[in-house]
C-alpha cells in the first residue's frame, strides 16, 4: 500500500513539476498569467487520470478496467474531474482575449530584469505545483489504497491426514460507506454554490456593462452574493472537503486532512478573499457590503440600523432611546 502511494505521489509530482516548467515558458512569451488559473483545474483531471492508470499498471494483472476500478475509485475519480474540468473551462473563458495581464505587468516591476524569469518560476509556478501536490492528496492516497489485503475468514483447520490448511487471504475493495455518501453530498452543495456564485456574478458583471450601474448596482449582493462576500470560493473548499471525506473511507485517508485545511486557507487569506477586498474595502459601497454580508460561510446579512445612533433629541421613553441605547 505505502509502495503505491509513493508511485502515485511521484508520479502526480512529475507530472506538476514538467507542466509547469513548460506554462513559465510560455506566460514568459505571452506575458500573462492566466496559464496557471486555467491549469489549475485541469491539472488536477490529469494527476486524476494518472492515478486511475496507474492503479491498473501497478496491479499486475491482465483484468478488464471495470474488474480493477471499483465503484468507490470511480466515485472518487468523477468528483475532482468535474471540479477540475469547471473550473478550468470557466477560467478559460473569464481570460479569452484579455491580453497581457496586468498582475504580470505589475510583479515585473518590482523585480531586477535579470532576476524576473527565476523569480516567476519560484513564486508563482513552483508555489502552485508544490500547493497542487499538496492539495490533490487525498486523491493519490485514497486511489492507492482502494483495494487491499483482507484477513482469512476461517482458522486454520486440519486434513484427515493431519495437515494444517490455512484460508488464503483475499483482495477486496473500499465499499462506498456512509462516509463517501456524505462527502459527496457536501461536494455536491460545493459545487452548486461555486458554480451559481459564478454565473450570478458573469451575469451582472455584463447586465451592469449593458445597462449601467445605475440599474444593476455598483455591488453584487444579490443571489448567494446576500449571504456570502464570496460564495464561489466557499463553494471550493467544501468541495474538497467533501472529496477528503470520500478518501477517509479508504485506509490512510484520513491523513490527508491538510488539503482541505490548506485549499481553505488559500481562499480565505493567502490568494483569496482576503487578498482581494484589500482593494475592494476602498470602494465606499462595497464598505457597506462588507458590513452587512458575512465574508465566507453564507449567513443572512444583518439589518441596517433605522434609527441614526445617539439622536440628540433621544429622550427617554422615546423609540429612538431604546433602539439606540
Amino acid at each position: 500500500m505505502l509502495g503505491d502511494i509513493f508511485s502515485n505521489f511521484l508520479i502526480s509530482g512529475i507530472f506538476i513539476v514538467l507542466a509547469s516548467l513548460a506554462l513559465w515558458w510560455l506566460s514568459l512569451r505571452i506575458k500573462t498569467f492566466a496559464t496557471v488559473d486555467i491549469f489549475w483545474g485541469a491539472g488536477i483531471v490529469v494527476i486524476t487520470v494518472l492515478c486511475l492508470l496507474a492503479k491498473l499498471h501497478l496491479s499486475g494483472t491482465s483484468r478488464i478496467f471495470w474488474q480493477m476500478w471499483s465503484p468507490y475509485m470511480l466515485l472518487l475519480a468523477a468528483l475532482p474531474v468535474l471540479l477540475g474540468l469547471r473550473v478550468s473551462l470557466y477560467m478559460l473563458w473569464r481570460n479569452w482575449g484579455a491580453g497581457v495581464d496586468e498582475n504580470y505587468l505589475g510583479m515585473q516591476a518590482g523585480v531586477k530584469p535579470e532576476k524576473w524569469r527565476f523569480y516567476v518560476l519560484r513564486n508563482v509556478f513552483m508555489d502552485q505545483a508544490l500547493a497542487m501536490l499538496v492539495v490533490t492528496s487525498p486523491i493519490w492516497v485514497a486511489m492507492a489504497s482502494t483495494f487491499f489485503m483482507q484477513a482469512p475468514e476461517f482458522a486454520p483447520y486440519k486434513l484427515a491426514d493431519g495437515t494444517m490448511v490455512r484460508s488464503a487471504a483475499k483482495m477486496v475493495s473500499v465499499p462506498i460507506g456512509m462516509l463517501s455518501i456524505i462527502g459527496a453530498s457536501v461536494w455536491l452543495i460545493g459545487f452548486l454554490f461555486e458554480a451559481i456564485g459564478d454565473w450570478q456574478l458573469a451575469r451582472f458583471m455584463v447586465r451592469r456593462y449593458k445597462f449601467g450601474a445605475d440599474v444593476t448596482g455598483k455591488v453584487m449582493d444579490k443571489g448567494l452574493w446576500r449571504y456570502s462576500r464570496h460564495p464561489n470560493y466557499f463553494g471550493n473548499a467544501l468541495m474538497w472537503w467533501g472529496i477528503w471525506l470520500i478518501a477517509c473511507q479508504a485506509p490512510l485517508g484520513w491523513a490527508t486532512i491538510i488539503s482541505p485545511l490548506f485549499m481553505t486557507l488559500a481562499l480565505v487569506k493567502l490568494t483569496g478573499a482576503e487578498v482581494l477586498e484589500k482593494s475592494l474595502s476602498q470602494r465606499p459601497e462595497y464598505a457597506e457590503y462588507m458590513k452587512r454580508t458575512s465574508m465566507f460561510i453564507p449567513w443572512f446579512p444583518k439589518r441596517p440600523n433605522r434609527v441614526n445612533k445617539n439622536p440628540e433629541n433621544a429622550t427617554i421613553g422615546s423609540p429612538a432611546y431604546y433602539l439606540n441605547p
